[in-house]
């Protein structure tokens, strides 16, 4: 289901015409997010491992390298996402991103640590020729190993669940496609079987700001079910 099948869905659902309320298909937008977000978290916080494939995205992501790392020193060079990453959805237990892998789909196994850990890699000669990444104040993915081969990637795919669907969108690797729908017209990254009780959580959220009795919205439904 796409995202503006959802937007629709709820305006149905409300009885109402997005034109003659001051409710926007924007603001429709943003509530859709917030309440998969908060399923999301209330589902699989116990459990990141069993996300369904259906809510992850994948993007693609510059790398550049850099001998600075903000609140620390002497760190030496190391490698960096040149933007921040979208904000993804935090789970306990997942500590960064899903997956990440090189650009010809082949996995890159990195161990996740906090970035507090970064300037102390390489002291354990078992473990220095290992890919670290850590995650700074402001979302940049930074990765690390005393192989130098690693400094020689200039791009990666990196897949997670992010909070903002549609940030992630114009990110993802296919973005650049000619023939790739508008965000809205794409896949919604979501379990079907969760798109009901979003929109139920939406209307609900719509209805006290709008001022709809909610038995009226609840018969709505049953005369559509029955028909």
């Amino acid at each position: 289901m796409t995202k503006k099948e959802l937007i629709y869905t709820v305006f149905e659902r409300l009885k109402i015409n997005s034109d003659d309320m001051d409710i926007t298909e924007e603001f429709v937008s943003f509530l859709i997010d917030s309440k998969r977000a908060m399923l999301l978290k209330q589902r699989f916080d116990a459990k990141p491992w069993a996300m369904p494939l259906e809510t992850k995205q994948e993007i693609c992501v510059n790398l550049e390298l850099t001998a600075r790392v903000p609140g620390f020193e002497c760190v030496g060079t190391i490698l960096r996402s040149d933007a921040p990453l979208p904000e993804s959805i935090k789970i306990k237990g997942k500590e960064g991103p899903l997956t990440i892998r090189k650009t010809d789909k082949t996995a890159i196994h990195v161990n996740i640590i906090p970035l507090e850990r970064l300037p102390y890699i390489g002291s354990n000669r078992a473990l220095a020729m290992m890919i670290y990444g850590a995650i700074d104040y402001d979302n940049r993915l930074y990765l690390i190993s005393q192989s130098g081969k690693i400094n020689l990637m200039t791009d990666i795919r990196v897949a997670d669940i992010f909070e903002k669907p549609d940030v992630a969108a114009e990110l993802e690797c296919t973005a650049d496609s000619e023939t790739e729908c508008e965000i809205w017209d794409r896949e919604y990254p979501v379990e079907l079987s969760m798109v009901d009780d979003i929109v139920k959580l939406v209307v609900q959220d719509l209805v006290k700001t709008i001022n709809i009795p909610e038995d009226g919205v609840n018969n709505a439904d049953g005369e559509r079910t029955k028909a």
